[in-house]
């Protein structure tokens, strides 16, 4: 058996283009987006001249019509090397094209088609945009023209944070881009929109502190599931359910999302008895172990809870991890049960 063609990605692009190779075709495709439009600009910015609309053409969705882009590519350029053609979530790589596909081969040098298909988003998670199996992406992919971007992993992402937050020039904690990963997640815009607004806050210091990342970053997983505990507290089935669609699209694994409601429900209960018991507001968020300007926020949910119901979701959040960890269920399962049952109207008695 012949070994498994290694896939192509950002850094094999980066190299090409940094050594000045340029190909015919390109495909970029994945699941991470931002990292698709950084290096779809990069990619244009070399192969293409500022304001050059004579030998630029760009299509998108509906609007991408075979013959017509056959057309463009075939057309001489204009006082310069090139004729560029981009065309963007076609779906032509899950479908037969042969019109196409037969027709690629024969591109004069002259041309460069660069298509731009990331995977979908949907509620039901990301469906993939390429089909590996296809004649198309086969195509590109023996002009070794296809390139695959990916969620990092997490070493990668630190990796990308660490060196973002060197070029500021000041001395960042080592625990700074874990820190960050944990209150962002790993969707790369956020990711960039957080760390912009990191380098902002900290524009007169000398240094670069957990404490900044604590004090400026908006912890969306923990937002998003607070305000699912509260839609479930008034059986708001449509709200709770949006809410968890937009973490599966920010890619939150499944078991983060889980730990998360039950931490959300092990502090309400928390709060619950504190205040039954007394205890200074002030010392609640400490005792909780939570920020102390969330204080009132958690005070409110828990008012909407009976302690028995406090008790039953903590109960329930638990029961599903063990069915999990117990191969009862599958983490999704486990965890879509648990919501439904916490939406149920006997969680309310």
């Amino acid at each position: 058996m012949a070994p498994k063609k290694p896939v192509r990605g950002m850094a094999q692009l980066k190299k090409e283009l940094d050594e000045g190779t340029i190909r015919k075709l390109y495909l970029l495709y994945g699941s991470e987006r931002y990292l698709i439009r950084q290096y779809k600009e990069l990619l244009l910015s070399r192969v293409t001249n500022p304001g050059d609309t004579m030998n630029f053409a760009s299509y998108q969705g509906a609007s991408a019509d075979i013959r017509t882009i056959l057309s463009d590519l075939s057309t001489m350029p204009f006082l310069a090397e090139h004729r560029v053609v981009l065309v963007e979530d076609s779906g032509f790589f899950t479908k037969s094209v042969d019109e196409l596909t037969d027709s690629l081969p024969d591109l004069p040098d002259t041309a460069i088609l660069i298509f731009v298909e990331p995977d979908v988003e949907k509620s039901t998670g990301l469906t993939k945009a390429v089909d590996k199996r296809g004649r198309l992406f086969k195509l590109f992919d023996q002009a070794e023209g296809a390139f695959c971007f990916d969620v990092p992993d997490e070493a990668t992402l630190r990796s990308w944070i660490t060196g973002r937050l060197a070029e500021t020039g000041k001395k960042v904690e080592a625990k700074v881009p874990e820190r960050l990963l944990a209150a962002v997640g790993q969707d790369m815009s956020t990711l960039d929109s957080e760390l912009e607004k990191l380098i902002s806050y900290t524009l007169e210091k000398d240094a670069i502190r957990v404490a900044d990342v604590e004090a400026i970053s908006v912890t969306i997983a923990e937002d998003k599931v607070f305000d699912m505990v509260d839609a479930i507290s008034a059986k708001n089935k449509e709200k709770t359910l949006l809410l968890y669609n937009d973490l599966l699209e920010l890619r939150e694994p499944v078991m983060k999302i889980l730990y998360l409601i039950s931490r959300q429900y092990q502090i309400l209960a928390q709060v619950a008895q504190m205040q039954t018991d007394g205890t200074p507001r002030e010392n609640m968020a400490k005792i909780a172990g939570f920020l102390p300007f969330l204080v009132k926020k958690y005070q409110s949910l828990a008012a909407s809870y009976t302690k028995a119901q406090l008790l039953s979701a903590c109960d329930a959040c638990l029961a599903a991890d063990q069915a999990i960890k117990t191969g009862l269920l599958s983490d999704r399962n486990a965890l879509e049960r648990l919501i439904l049952d916490l939406l149920s109207p006997e969680a309310k008695s």
